[in-house]
């Protein structure tokens, strides 16, 4: 997977589940694919090894895809989002409340 992708994927897992971690692995997670740190930096800020900052993302990284496997809430997302912009597409008069279902899948309700 290329690095865009992921760090799109795990960003994207993490705002959905990102409250199922544990606090080190959310905040590592964070501080890696939100703010662009790096594992040194992370762990200079938490004063942690390097090593910990690694365990503690690829500990999380492997909890959100297991969760999604499981829950698969992005997966449905998608196709959700997918549909909604056929349908926009193909019936304008519904644009707005297809905007309104778009709005709450991106952004919550």
């Amino acid at each position: 997977m290329a690095d865009i992708k992921k760090f799109d994927r795990i960003n994207s897992l993490l705002l959905t589940y990102g409250d199922l971690l544990s606090k080190i692995q959310k905040d590592v997670l964070t501080c890696y694919y939100s703010y662009n740190l790096s594992l040194g930096e992370i762990a200079s800020e938490r004063n942690i090894s390097r090593a910990a900052v690694d365990d503690a993302l690829k500990k999380g990284e492997n909890k959100l895809e297991e969760i999604e496997k499981a829950l698969k809430i992005n997966e449905k997302r998608e196709k959700i989002l997918k549909i909604t912009a056929k349908i926009k597409q193909n019936y304008p008069d519904t644009e707005v409340d297809i905007e309104d279902i778009e709005r709450i899948l991106t952004d919550g309700i």
